[in-house]
């Protein structure tokens, strides 16, 4: 009787030791994490460009240096409307008038009245026709004493090249811990976290290409304008957290 006593109280005890045991070996399994980060970049064509145009003119009076500007402007309205830009995609970003001043012998000579006005124009559909934008460039180049600048290319709907790159963002970290899981002679579990990094998705486009736009604007010769658009690269960056076991 009392033999089986003390044989029951060792079975517990021992039964209590696995347990204990299992439960620190799951402990110290489930807290094996493996934290990496992956970056994915994603190279698209632009679709649509934008740019400036400006008139300057001058005069005697305000009211004529005005009125010879919203000339200029009318005939710039005009081309941009025969290539299908639409208004809504016509904004003022300046307009300004003020008297224009010079010195001769020390002396400050009142020049006249100055009137310019800034317009920022938008392109669309230009990965469909890619000379659509030197054609137009061409044509507001008939129109004396204007001022075409700040050219910048985008994509109107940026969310596909976002999530493709995100996506790959993804693979890329998941494949890192695969690597380390592999190194470190474990098995690779399911993300338990997922962090976008601070400023993750982002837009650039290469230099380069944006200088050969300007360079072209400047072409002195008359053949046809063209416009390299280079390509525009998505990038997001990802922090993910993988069991590992």
């Amino acid at each position: 009787m009392r033999k089986s006593i003390v044989s029951m109280v060792l079975l517990g005890i021992l039964m209590l030791l696995v347990t204990t045991g299992c439960q620190s070996q799951r402990s110290i399994t489930s807290g094996r994490t493996v934290s990496v980060q992956g970056t994915g970049m994603v190279t698209v064509a632009p679709d649509l460009a934008s740019f400036s145009i400006s008139v300057n003119e001058i005069a005697d009076t305000t009211a004529d240096a005005q009125s010879l500007a919203n000339e200029k402007l009318a005939q710039l309205l005009d081309i941009t409307r025969s290539y299908g830009i639409l208004d809504t995609d016509i904004t003022t970003t300046s307009l300004t008038l003020y008297p224009d001043y010079t010195w001769i012998d020390d002396e400050e000579i009142l020049l006249g009245q100055r009137a310019t006005q800034e317009l920022s124009v938008l392109v669309k559909g230009i990965d469909r026709d890619d000379t659509l934008l030197g054609k137009l460039l061409d044509n507001l180049g008939i129109v004396d004493n204007i001022t075409v600048s700040s050219i910048s290319f985008d994509k109107e709907d940026p969310s596909q090249a976002y999530a493709e790159s995100r996506k790959l963002a993804m693979e890329k970290a998941g494949q890192k811990a695969h690597d380390y899981a592999v190194a470190g002679g474990l098995t690779l579990g399911k993300p338990i976290s997922i962090t976008d990094s601070y400023a993750t998705d982002y837009q650039t486009a290469a230099l380069g290409n944006v200088m050969k736009a300007f360079e072209s604007l400047g072409a002195a010769d008359y053949a046809p304008t063209e416009i390299p658009t280079g390509e525009l690269q998505f990038s997001s960056t990802v922090m993910v957290v993988y069991e590992m076991y």
